[in-house]
């Protein structure tokens, strides 16, 4: 049955409450939120646009709070969000104040804090194996499109897990989860003190350390990386640290040919991620 809140806008089964003022404690959480201290304080993170919602809803994500222009037209998911959302949680505010405390350049309309879902080294092992088993391991990249875009190819290419050393930029600011094109959302995520703990993960998960090494690697091609690797992409200026690299199982490299002398981060961890696709075809 068709209801209409008392703005005369249609919501699926209730009216959705309307918030007016910036100092609302909603707002203001939101607000808040956008500095990563409190998001790992909080334990949560806001997700704006109709296809991050979206994603959010179809992998059962813990929606906590959304917030809607009261111009926007969110039909497409008003049945998920009726389904999913207790409608007490969902809000309509005016144009000019969710234009306020948006992150994207043009407003989409829609946005939602959401919980955060990360493991530890003691609760990964409960993780059903899916995909080829590969993790991708980031240490300490910060361009957040590149981070974005690896956790995307990541998830086409089957790997399970994504783990982020200390000194990474944070995997659930606002650039990378629209980098991800929602993909945060369908793979796990565990967030690594320093190289001790991968030591301990890749123990715990039986995974070979594989890392970049420009000098004395490898030929991708020519090295097994279908499956059960953890995958090492370095941060963009200074590559794999010293202490990771010295504790690798296989060191890899991309041939280059004419003058190019490297690659983007992202286009590097694309190709060595699709190996695995490749050598399963194969």
């Amino acid at each position: 049955m068709e209801a209409y809140n008392e703005y005369g806008r249609k919501t699926n089964d209730e009216s959705y409450r309307f918030i007016s003022s910036p100092d609302n404690d909603k707002i203001r959480r939101v607000n808040k939120l956008s500095r990563k201290k409190y998001r790992d304080k909080k334990g949560e993170f806001v997700i704006e646009g109709i296809n991050l919602v979206r994603a959010a809803l179809s992998k059962s994500q813990h929606i906590k709070l959304v917030l809607i222009s009261d111009d926007f037209d969110y039909g497409e998911i008003a049945d998920a969000l009726a389904e999913d959302v207790d409608y007490r949680n969902i809000y309509l505010i005016p144009r000019f104040l969710f234009d306020k405390i948006s992150d994207a350049e043009n407003g989409s309309g829609i946005m939602a804090v959401v919980d955060k879902r990360s493991y530890s080294l003691k609760t990964i092992t409960s993780l059903e194996p899916i995909g080829t088993g590969n993790i991708l391991v980031l240490d300490r990249l910060q361009d957040p499109g590149n981070i974005g875009t690896m956790i995307r190819t990541a998830v086409a290419t089957g790997y399970s897990v994504v783990a982020t050393l200390k000194g990474t930029a944070d995997i659930y600011s606002p650039k990378v989860l629209r980098a991800s094109a929602g993909m945060i959302f369908g793979i796990s995520v565990i967030e690594l003190a320093d190289a001790e703990e991968l030591k301990g993960l890749v123990s715990v998960l039986d995974k070979k350390i594989v890392v970049t090494d420009p000098r004395e690697g490898c030929p991708y091609y020519e090295c097994n990386l279908e499956n059960d690797i953890a995958l090492i992409i370095g941060n963009e200026g200074n590559g794999v640290s010293d202490e990771i690299m010295e504790c690798s199982d296989v060191r890899v490299t991309i041939p280059m040919q004419g003058e190019v002398e490297s690659l983007n981060a992202a286009i590097c961890a694309s190709i060595l991620m699709y190996e695995a696709v490749r050598a399963a075809e194969g």
